[in-house]
């Protein structure tokens, strides 16, 4: 038996509070396990119980929140992503990202795999470290564009009740990049060409299902798949209806009336759930709520159909064990994924802010579940779209980030100014 490695990796995101950003993380620590010692700083500690067994340590971390007086885009991008969250600002740049080169220096990580997390990796490339960046597929541009394209078009984002602005400017990839070059080259960052290398890395593990990843004409190797592994086939015949929405997300009226209104057996799984909405909704007699997650084994072996907000993790676990879905897209990104997955999935449905109420959700639902063949679409075009994957997420972490992290050791780390 071989000793540890005493090289340590670095597991870090700097925006989202969904629980998806941090089980990411958690396969990756497990595939390096037990060689490999993990560190990890996030944005939000929302889900740290996620990483506290499998870290030496969790801490809080970067968080790219969006600038108050930030432009409000013409045009929805990953452009556009970056610059309302200050990397158009010198000065908010700057302070980001020495505060991410004095993290390395004190924890002198041999690996970085950030998750949403472009300013630490764009340290670690400064300072030399090897670093690796991974998560949904959305938020994971390819380093090689020229340009960012659109990600929803203005009807798109309409019916989500975002206005974007016709005589608003696009966003300036050029003169974004030289105001990183100018702001950061001078700290060690090598020049960046085209505003995409933002996102440059030794190895890019974007996850996601293929069908719906805006950026699937570009990639250079497959996706990862998006779940530790894939789930049982589910027979959608008969089960509940598993309902997986955040706290915030039951916020919202039309979902709340339409929760405690639901006529069918279901199981909600809310984190953040206050003592009031759960006091609310546990007036539907046909409404479990469930006050720890499932395993997605469960949930597909016990639900008929799938209703979520569009999240990455779980509409590919809808999809991949084929339950019928319909998605209520709270944010651009389920948004993006929703529309696309419902353009090719007669078994997928999406029902944008503006046309969503109590009847629609409810509507929507019932035709989902009252139709023969929803059931049997979704098992055929699961079946399709499982060949995808030849082996589990945490293989094929294990399989490529091992070989980085033996190669990296834990050499010294240079000072920012003199790297490279």
């Amino acid at each position: 038996m071989t000793a540890p490695h005493t090289a340590r990796v670095l597991l870090c995101c700097e925006a989202g509070s969904g629980r998806g950003h941090v089980t990411t993380l958690a396969a990756v620590a497990r595939a390096l396990a037990p060689d490999y010692r993990s560190q990890a700083v996030l944005a939000r500690l929302d889900h740290a119980d996620v990483l506290a067994p499998l870290c030496d340590r969790v801490d809080p971390g970067l968080h790219l929140r969006r600038l108050k007086r930030a432009p409000v885009p013409r045009t929805l991008s990953a452009a556009s992503w970056l610059q309302i969250r200050g990397f158009g600002d010198p000065d908010t740049l700057r302070a980001r990202f020495e505060w991410c080169c004095a993290a390395l220096q004190a924890i002198r990580p041999a690996l970085v795999v950030g998750d949403y997390a472009p300013t630490m990796l764009m340290a670690a490339r400064t300072m030399g470290i090897t670093c690796v960046a991974t998560g949904a597929a959305f938020g994971l541009p390819p380093a090689t564009l020229d340009h960012l394209p659109e990600l929803l078009t203005p009807q798109d984002a309409a019916a989500h009740g975002t206005a974007l602005p016709d005589d608003a400017p696009p966003v300036d990839e050029a003169a974004l990049c030289s105001t990183i070059n100018h702001t950061l080259a001078p700290l060690g960052l090598p020049p960046l060409h085209r505003l995409a290398q933002v996102h440059d890395c030794t190895m890019a593990l974007p996850r996601g299902v293929s069908l719906w990843d805006p950026y699937a004409a570009w990639r250079d190797r497959p996706l990862l798949l998006p779940l530790d592994r894939l789930p049982p086939l589910a027979d959608g015949a008969q089960g509940t209806v598993f309902i997986y929405l955040s706290g915030a997300d039951l916020r919202e009226e039309a979902i709340r009336t339409a929760l405690t209104r639901l006529p069918f057996a279901a199981c909600l799984v809310a984190p953040g759930l206050s003592a009031e909405a759960a006091a609310q909704l546990s007036a539907n007699p046909l409404l479990t709520i469930s006050p720890t997650p499932l395993p997605p084994d469960r949930i597909a072996a016990q639900s008929r159909a799938v209703l979520c907000a569009g999240q990455a993790g779980t509409l590919a676990l809808a999809v991949l064990a084929g339950l019928p879905v319909l998605a209520l897209p709270m944010q651009h990104e389920q948004l993006s994924n929703a529309l696309r997955a419902a353009a090719q999935l007669s078994a997928c449905r999406v029902l944008p802010r503006t046309a969503r109420s109590p009847d629609a959700i409810i509507d929507t639902l019932a035709a989902l579940l009252a139709r023969p063949a929803s059931a049997k679409t979704a098992r055929q075009d699961a079946l399709r779209l499982r060949s995808a994957y030849a082996e589990t997420a945490i293989e094929s972490y294990r399989r490529l980030l091992r070989p980085l992290a033996g190669r990296a050791g834990n050499a010294p780390l240079p000072p920012p100014g003199d790297a490279g």
